[in-house]
């Protein structure tokens, strides 16, 4: 999501503003905003208040937003914000938050264009602040920092000059393990004199320790039930800084915490243990290789033959041979995939937020064509015989020849965006939307069939990040509603409708079709028949993988199912029973979608950016 010239303009404007700053640090004051929510019912109008009253605030030198601009980055909630933050004319950074990344219409790439990166950092006076985003990309998880902006951080500390400068970091998260791999940034930031994490996300004040280092949590800007909106306001001296939490409405600031500043390197203690990998010794499960590509995926792996094909959110396509994971060949875009590379024959097909479809060689990486659309595609393609069948981010539907690009039909007429891969059957082409809606296309014309709409009312509650799945003349999906639903492939009726499993986006299918598998939000899985007329469960076992709610489908291979975990745990089940052959930790981070290779052996794919190949 970084790209070279916006991040050279960036360093630009930094090296500007720096040589412009004052050095007197007798007293600095800044303004702190989080959690804004635009698109929310007060969002917008509490942020108007805020900004307003900041403006009034003549002794503010500079502000700092640390995430959630908006509610959901779909229309024009991110640039709302922008126009509201632009008018407080007084230098201000920001990163964005998880629903800025995670309910993305246009896959997290909106908040780049519009404010040039997605990470900053600044010196003023005395202090440098760093500020990094945790994610999730797109798929529910935990949050997770992107490896390449951990080297960034990195390169950025060992570079200074004085090596007691007085640091600030600003996340989103707090440095805690609600970020995936927060060992990794505490490993890099811990050598330095860090005078706070500071954070949103809990909507809250409050003051707390990540292993020693001082973590300090703001108050949203929206109005709460005993207040109005309001935000803090942080004054730093020489050897103190004050925060305040300033509310408009009550005319009131109330000072709350005074944190020390000075040499803050933390003292030895006791840290928090790096993820334990200790399972995998007595698993039975052997790590063939693993390659490491620098940046986040959130894509399955796509298998033919003797190569493995992956994508990453730095936008770059590689083809890796099976057997050692050298790299054949690499492609890339000019900014991220999201998009589950699709292949058939000698063709690879997949969608970039940088509004193309993109077909290549499978056997040298060569251009095979391009087509640019009006918006981010975010989904991931089916190829159904000769076409091409994927969803973007403005809400249109295509059908293309995967011979040469040309558009069958596309239907845009779907009001929310689409980041599934679609399911074929019935004549039919189905996927959900982030709008609520499941949709049936006619396969040869595109157009609209029937839209199922009986779930939970509100976008964040649509089956739209499961991969659908269909047997017996029924779709089944699930979705963050905690339902389990059976549809009529002829005309988008019910069958039915079962909620009290409490799964959310993790479903598969056996292969030959008579099983329906399904994952809950906590330790269980089951099955059930795909013929029957009502909910009738085959089995339901305890696997032990805690609270979880990734997004990865299921997937059966010879009497085995495999799923993913967001905590990098991949599972193999017996298919006929339930019961648990194996779990293997591959990863700190959240797992995609597995590809099987043999009965014997799977790629996996992480948020870490490896691509790992597990024989047993």
């Amino acid at each position: 999501m970084h790209l070279p010239l916006r991040f050279f303009l960036f360093n630009l404007l930094f090296v500007s503003i720096l040589f412009s700053q004052p050095t007197d640090t007798t007293s600095i004051r800044f303004a702190w905003l989080t959690d804004i929510h635009v698109g929310s019912t007060t969002g917008k109008k509490d942020l108007r208040t805020v900004v307003q009253d900041i403006k009034q605030e003549n002794a503010v030198s500079f502000a700092i937003v640390s995430g959630d601009i908006s509610e959901i980055d779909m229309g024009d909630n991110l640039q709302i914000a922008k126009s509201l933050l632009d008018s407080m004319d007084i230098p201000y950074y920001i990163i964005p938050g998880n629903h800025d990344t995670k309910w993305t219409d246009s896959g997290g790439g909106r908040f780049s264009q519009l404010w040039g990166n997605d990470r900053f950092m600044f010196e003023w006076g005395e202090y440098l602040f760093i500020g990094v985003h945790q994610g999730p990309l797109m798929r529910m998880g935990n949050g997770y920092i992107d490896p390449d902006d951990i080297a960034w951080v990195n390169e950025m500390l060992q570079a200074l000059t004085d090596p007691q400068q007085k640091v600030f970091i600003v996340l989103h998260y707090p440095l805690d393990p609600s970020i995936d791999n927060w060992h990794a940034l505490r490993d890099v930031i811990r050598p330095f004199n860090i005078q706070a994490i500071l954070h949103g996300h809990g909507h809250s004040n409050r003051v707390q320790s990540y292993e020693g280092i001082p973590g300090i949590m703001s108050r949203s800007t929206l109005g709460r039930r005993q207040a109005g909106s309001g935000y803090s306001l942080v004054q730093l001296y020489p050897k103190v800084a004050e925060f305040s939490e300033r509310i408009p409405s009550l005319d009131s600031l109330r000072m709350w915490y005074s944190l020390p500043l000075g040499n803050n390197r933390p003292a030895d203690t006791l840290l928090l243990p790096y993820p334990d990998y200790s399972e995998n010794d007595t698993s039975g499960v052997a790590l063939t290789w693993q390659v490491a590509t620098g940046s986040i995926i959130t894509s399955a792996p796509a298998v033919q033959n003797n190569q493995v094909i992956v994508s990453t959110t730095a936008g770059k396509v590689l083809a890796l041979d099976l057997e050692t994971g050298i790299q054949n060949w690499n492609w890339s875009a000019h900014d991220a995939i999201h998009s589950t590379p699709a292949i058939k024959g000698s063709r690879v097909v997949f969608g970039s937020i940088d509004s193309t479809i993109t077909c290549l060689s499978t056997r040298d990486g060569q251009l095979k064509w391009q087509i640019k659309t009006n918006g981010p595609v975010l989904g991931s393609p089916l190829i159904h015989k000769s076409n091409v069948f994927i969803g973007s981010g403005n809400g249109v539907f295509r059908s293309l020849k995967l011979r040469n690009g040309k558009l069958n039909w596309s239907n845009s007429t779907i009001d929310g965006y689409i980041e599934t891969k679609p399911v074929i059957s019935g004549g039919l082409v189905m996927f959900g939307a982030w709008d609520g809606g499941f949709y049936a296309l006619d396969l040869k014309h595109g157009t609209l069939r029937w839209k199922w709409s009986e779930g939970r009312q509100g976008p964040l509650y649509s089956p739209a990040a499961c991969w659908p799945v269909t047997a017996d003349s029924k779709v089944f999906i699930v979705a963050p509603d905690r339902a389990m639903t059976a549809i009529n492939i002829s005309d988008g009726k019910t069958v039915w409708r079962k909620t009290g499993h409490k799964v959310r986006e993790t479903i598969g299918i056996s292969e030959d079709k008579k099983t329906i598998f399904a994952r809950t939000m906590q330790d269980s899985v089951f099955a059930i028949r795909s013929e029957a007329s009502d909910f009738e469960i085959k089995w339901n076992v305890h696997a032990g993988f805690g609270y979880d709610f990734a997004p990865s489908a299921i997937i059966e291979e010879d009497d085995q199912i495999f799923f993913g975990t967001r905590d990098g745990r991949v599972y193999c089940l017996d298919s006929l029973t339930g019961a648990v052959i194996w779990h293997y930790r591959v990863s700190d981070g959240l797992v995609n979608t597995i590809a099987t290779v043999t009965g014997n052996s799977i790629l996996v794919t992480a948020a870490d950016g490896n691509v790992s190949f597990l024989s047993f």
